[in-house]
């Protein structure tokens, strides 16, 4: 079981992300996977079927890696996403046809929100935890 505050996180948001990937599918369907189209929404935020598959790969890939035994995999995996996250809000914030791949139409986009929350969260989370485990290594003399 996941020990670290990375891996504990990583596998929240991880099977968040998951779920709200597998939803994904449930409202939009699979037709026209890849096109941009838009138009289904789930709390109000657009999606469509490439947005979903993100959402899926990402959530699959914190579960994964948050269940290793080495809480340095769980760590860069949740800084990875964070950092992902918040290059996908300033991408998503820069001009309105940056991610119509995924379904958003530009800075008044409600996902660009939940993309920056998500990104300082994971980020914030993974330099915490790194602290935490190198703190204890040397503790233990490790480090």
């Amino acid at each position: 079981m996941p020990n670290s505050l990375a891996a504990k996180v990583g596998l929240a948001f991880g099977a968040f992300y998951t779920v709200l990937g597998l939803i994904g599918f449930g409202v939009t369907g699979f037709g026209g996977a890849l096109t941009g189209e838009h138009g289904d929404a789930i709390l109000g935020i657009t999606i469509n079927q490439f947005h979903n598959i993100v959402h899926f790969g990402i959530g699959a890939f914190l579960v994964v890696m948050s269940l290793q035994k080495n809480d340095a995999a769980a760590e860069g995996a949740v800084m990875g996403v964070g950092l992902f996250y918040v290059v996908a809000f300033l991408l998503g914030v820069m001009a309105s046809n940056n991610l119509t791949i995924i379904g958003m139409r530009g800075e008044g986009d409600p996902a660009n929100f939940f993309h920056l929350l998500s990104g300082v969260t994971l980020l914030l989370v993974g330099l915490l935890s790194t602290g935490a485990t190198h703190a204890a290594a040397k503790k233990r003399g490790l480090a």
